[in-house]
């Protein structure tokens, strides 16, 4: 899998914007960076215009967390 956050200077940009949305939320790190990355992902395999990434990966995280918990993707229950 390729990396999320190619440029360490976009890394820091990312972390922090994780980091405020944990505040603002009142979620653990760990959760808003589940989410964060995942939707970041989503962006970016559909992005034709990268400026507007970071701003739409934290909105959209946001309104995922504001949500009633719904899964990010099934994932195999281990036996």
């Amino acid at each position: 899998m390729p990396r999320l956050l190619e440029n360490p200077d976009q890394e820091v940009l990312h972390l922090n914007a994780m980091k405020a949305l944990a505040v603002e939320t009142g979620h653990e790190f760990a959760m808003v960076k589940q989410v964060y990355e995942f939707e970041l992902a989503r962006l970016q395999a559909e992005a034709h215009i990268t400026e507007f990434v970071l701003l739409l990966s934290s909105r959209r995280t946001r309104e995922r967390l504001r949500k009633p918990a719904t899964p990010l993707r099934s994932q195999p229950v281990p036996a």
